[in-house]
């Protein structure tokens, strides 16, 4: 759904940045001027240069650079640091428009950035994507084992990361994490194993191929899962009760700093 979202920006309690002022800033780069660049945004030479002059003085730096005489008669345009904060501006449009997208998903959480962005904007190349928070790190000199309470506050996986991984990503008690794992790094069996980091699933779809199988599972709370497995016959069924597991090490972890 396209949403119509306005993002004003304050500072300092004042006015910054709002749709018509983005506008000019736009036109003004179009055109060089800001005469023209306030004819194209439908507002006044006045109106223009008072935004324009409080957005320079609100701003760490300059917005808008005039360049005074010259055969032209003179114009304007938008610093580097100008331009930047124009991009900045048109990505949070992007994100707020993101964001509203989440609602139409009763799965998705609002209560955690790294969970939303997660969903409905960040892709990787693994198909697994467990959305939990840090519940113990132990460290055994190079390596670390962080235990990961998933989002069903029950179930709990441990990843195996370097020390070193470990301090770059803050890994404190609490942390928001995503564990993702590749399709083939995930297992399927008929039964409990003794295999670490294993769970029920149920399975839901499977397409065979030439080169393997992949599978297609649901945790108990809803939480979709792949796996691919060699080829030949699965034994697996559509709607079958079935447990996946992986290894420690066959995960990764991703964080917001």
């Amino acid at each position: 759904m396209q949403a119509d979202i306005s993002l004003v920006i304050h500072l300092s309690n004042k006015l910054f940045a709002d749709p018509r002022r983005i506008r000019l800033l736009l036109a003004i780069e179009q055109t060089g001027s800001i005469t023209r660049g306030a004819r194209l945004a439908d507002i006044s030479y006045k109106t223009a240069w008072d935004a324009i002059d409080a957005m320079n003085t609100l701003a760490e730096q300059t917005i808008v650079e005039r360049v005074a005489g010259g055969k032209g008669g003179g114009g304007a345009h938008l610093t580097v640091y100008g331009r930047r904060m124009l991009q900045l501006y048109q990505l949070l449009e992007q994100i707020q428009q993101k964001a509203f997208d989440v609602l139409q998903e009763d799965g998705l959480p609002l209560n955690s950035l790294l969970g939303a962005i997660s969903r409905f904007s960040l892709q990787t190349s693994a198909r697994n994507q467990l959305f939990g928070t840090v519940a113990d790190r132990h460290t055994d000199g190079v390596l670390e084992t962080i235990t990961v309470l998933l989002g069903d506050q029950q179930t709990r996986v441990q990843v195996t990361i370097t020390h070193g991984s470990g301090e770059r990503l803050q890994l404190t008690p609490d942390k928001e994490v995503l564990v993702l794992i590749k399709a083939r790094w995930l297992n399927v069996h008929h039964r409990p194993t003794t295999q670490e980091n294993q769970f029920p699933v149920t399975i839901s779809a499977i397409t065979p191929g030439p080169a393997g199988s992949e599978i297609l599972m649901q945790l108990a709370n809803g939480e979709a899962l792949c796996a691919t497995l060699p080829p030949g016959d699965t034994g697996f069924t559509a709607g079958q009760s079935a447990w996946a597991s992986f290894d420690a090490a066959n995960a990764l972890l991703a964080s917001l700093n």
